[in-house]
């Protein structure tokens, strides 16, 4: 089933998860603003058929998006990345893999610190600009659940941002683990599954101004270390960072419209899952 997300489901879900948030620990007041926010919404006749998001599978909306997935304003890719890139800052130089690797930013990391490195996707627009990006790593199309590389090929693999737009974990997980050394290490972030359960996907502009989303499915912690034991993984750590205030503003269109309902309903909400194990 695909979707086509009109702006008035967004605001007034907005206005419902910050009135939600707040029932008990929030001000009579702000719960009344929250109610008469809602009703200016549900009655705007402006809103009509406003900004419908139309949803794309993932090779089709990233290849839209390759043209400006590295522009600032993403913040679960800011958030992501801090985090990541701390984490790969440990892990000692090696041959490395940047599963689904979009437009290399990973591989571009790894590369600075010295591995030998190697990056798949499945957008050949992505790759275009990751092997522009980053011309010292090697670069191929290939699907997470079906990975070109001999069993136990890398010391470390990357996979950021992508596992949670598989329906199903085990084939991707499997295949992550099977290419990594015993010893090796994984290292996976994923859209947070509670902000997955709330609503938000994956969403992109199109050079023309229009826009889409990607589904993001909302995994909980446990598949996670299921799979990774089905896989002969070991979890070593999970970080969970949140939305700051400096993040609101990137949620554009709901903030445009109800800023203070949009502060409410997402600050201090984790943004992001980051785990990493090891191969037994």
């Amino acid at each position: 089933m695909t979707r086509h997300v009109a702006l008035r489901e967004l605001i007034a879900g907005v206005e419902g998860l910050a009135l939600l948030r707040n029932l008990y620990d929030g001000t009579d007041e702000a719960a009344a603003q929250r109610l008469r926010e809602l009703r200016a919404v549900l009655d705007d006749p402006a809103l009509d058929g406003a900004e419908a998001t139309p949803e794309h599978d993932a090779a089709s909306g990233y290849a839209i998006w390759s043209d400006s997935y590295d522009e600032p304003g993403n913040p679960v890719v800011a958030i992501e990345a801090a985090v990541v890139g701390a984490m790969l800052r440990e892990v000692p130089p090696g041959p490395a893999l940047d599963a689904a690797c979009g437009t290399g930013r990973h591989a571009r990391a790894l590369v600075e610190l010295g591995h030998e490195v190697s990056g798949v996707d499945l957008t050949p627009e992505m790759l275009a600009v990751a092997r522009a990006n980053v011309p010292e790593a090697s670069f191929a199309v290939a699907d997470l659940r079906e990975l070109p590389f001999p069993d136990e090929r890398f010391q470390t693999v990357v996979c950021g941002l992508a596992l949670s737009h598989l329906p199903s974990l085990d084939g991707a997980v499997g295949q992550l683990a099977r290419v990594l050394r015993p010893g090796g290490r994984l290292l996976i972030s994923v859209l947070h599954p509670f902000q997955a359960l709330l609503g938000w996907n994956a969403p992109f502009s199109a050079a023309d101004g229009s826009r889409g989303f990607v589904r993001e499915h909302p995994h909980l912690h446990g598949d996670y270390l299921a799979a990774f034991a089905a896989s002969g993984l070991r979890l070593e750590r999970c970080v969970e960072p949140t939305l700051s205030e400096r993040e609101l503003g990137a949620k554009r269109r709901a903030f445009r419209h109800v800023p203070e309902a949009t502060a409410a309903a997402y600050l201090g909400l984790p943004a992001v899952l980051v785990l990493t194990a090891t191969k037994r």
